[in-house]
């Protein structure tokens, strides 16, 4: 299974995150939300995946990127020269080299997003959408989906989950992975809106809640990428978050 890594991506093209320009006004909704589906599974292996906390993963990004700070400036007594609208910092290859040497494996990206599918083919349909801010496995002690997944009309039909990952843009169109934005307050608050407004216009037969009302608080433009092999489903989907 080949999860995204948003950090390890930077630091391989030499570039650190400054994170306090990751901010809520910063967004520019209009050029819309892309929700990545890159891991699939059957839904029957979903313990495979590891449990997803939003909240763990924007703490280990912070405690990650401020480590790295502290040993641009205190090993090698660099200040932190950086332009007014830039939300990259430009690292040297040694730098970047003794940040990977000290911290190790920058945190993977966050998949706050799924998305469960019965059937193959063109057969293949949406059943529920669900966020997985949740620091232990939504599923390790029977989820209300997977419990409905059992009534008969189901039987024989195969059972998929899909993750994704969240990342919106700025006025320049520089990505701001979910994860990255300051504070947590809004993260947590942009990833309610969409999954409120994906369930309110994609209606998933098994979900709920925010069926007849959206509850969203920001206007915004979703575009699903399913990147999986497996299949078509929400591919280049686009969905149309109103308040």
């Amino acid at each position: 299974m080949t999860m995204y890594h948003s950090l390890k991506y930077y630091l391989r093209i030499g570039y650190l995150p400054i994170l306090d320009r990751y901010r809520l006004k910063d967004i520019n909704f209009e050029y819309g939300c892309y929700i990545a589906l890159d891991v699939c599974l059957p839904l029957y292996k979903v313990m495979e995946m590891n449990a997803q906390s939003l909240e763990d993963t924007w703490v280990k990004v912070n405690d990650y990127v401020a480590n790295s700070l502290r040993i641009i400036t205190d090993v090698y007594g660099e200040e932190l020269e950086i332009n007014a609208d830039d939300k990259l910092r430009d690292v040297d290859r040694e730098i970047i080299n003794e940040i990977k040497y000290q911290l190790k494996t920058p945190p993977a990206a966050c998949y706050p997003l799924y998305f469960i599918s019965v059937g193959d083919g063109i057969d293949e349909r949406l059943v529920y959408v669900g966020k997985t801010s949740s620091k232990t496995h939504r599923f390790a002690g029977g989820h209300s989906a997977g419990l409905k997944l059992h009534a008969p009309e189901y039987e024989g039909m195969s059972k998929h989950i899909y993750f994704g990952t969240v990342v919106f843009l700025d006025n320049n169109k520089n990505y701001m992975p979910l994860e990255f934005i300051q504070p947590f307050e809004d993260a947590k608050n942009l990833l309610s809106n969409l999954e409120a407004g994906l369930i309110f216009n994609l209606k998933p037969e098994l979900n709920s809640t925010y069926l007849n009302n959206s509850y969203a608080l920001f206007d915004m433009y979703v575009n699903v990428e399913n990147h999986s092999s497996r299949t078509d489903l929400l591919k280049n989907e686009q969905v149309n978050i109103q308040t």
